[in-house]
């Protein structure tokens, strides 16, 4: 989506250029909202300067090491394009097939990782404790967010829609929750083996 040289500046992102597949432009982004359920995660929201939020828009995610993002799910028919820009993370993905986890390091690439989320399916992206910064993502949906409706997953839910939530999933969470990376109840495709 974005590449590392070309990317956006979380501090002042106005007038900085998000690029995907169908769009490419100047962005204006709004002023930093905290997350108050969940620690260490802040957002601006975005949206192109000619181009309408309802079609396309997102948010620049940043997260403190040793946090994550809420577990969400995409109940709409939206695409989420979570795009790596900065940092070391552990991706959880679960859908339909079953759950996923990355690890990706985002100074292997030159272009962000990008992981799409759709409707039916959850995600929750973690940032390594190593991380000497924060870690930030370029969100991008579409349709625009304000349409969207991605629902916080309390833990320990085991379904939601007809989506499966596996156990080892959560107990992942919890363990990172309480500051454990190392064994972890989950296989992990390290995507540094794979390029």
């Amino acid at each position: 989506m974005t590449t590392k040289e070309h990317g956006i500046d979380f501090e002042s992102p106005n007038g900085g250029i998000i690029a995907n597949e169908e769009f490419s432009g100047p962005i204006v982004a709004s002023e930093w909202t905290v997350l108050e359920e969940i620690k260490g995660v802040r957002f601006k929201t975005w949206k192109y300067e000619d181009v309408s939020d309802e079609i396309v828009d997102g948010a620049l995610v940043e997260v403190m090491p040793g946090h994550r993002t809420p577990v969400q799910y995409v109940e709409t028919d939206h695409v989420f394009d979570e795009n790596i820009q900065q940092g070391k993370f552990l991706l959880f993905h679960i859908t339909p097939d079953g759950l996923a986890v990355y690890k990706y390091d985002s100074l292997i690439e030159e272009v962000s990782f990008s992981l799409q989320v759709h409707q039916g399916e959850l995600m929750c992206l973690y940032v390594l404790k190593e991380n000497d910064k924060p870690g930030e993502i370029v969100e991008c949906e579409q349709p625009g967010f304000s349409l969207a409706k991605l629902v916080t997953v309390p833990e320990g839910t085991t379904k939601i829609g007809s989506l499966e939530i596996p156990d080892e999933f959560w107990k992942a969470i919890k363990m990172l929750d309480e500051g454990v990376e190392d064994d972890l109840p989950v296989d992990i495709l390290d995507m540094s083996e794979e390029i």
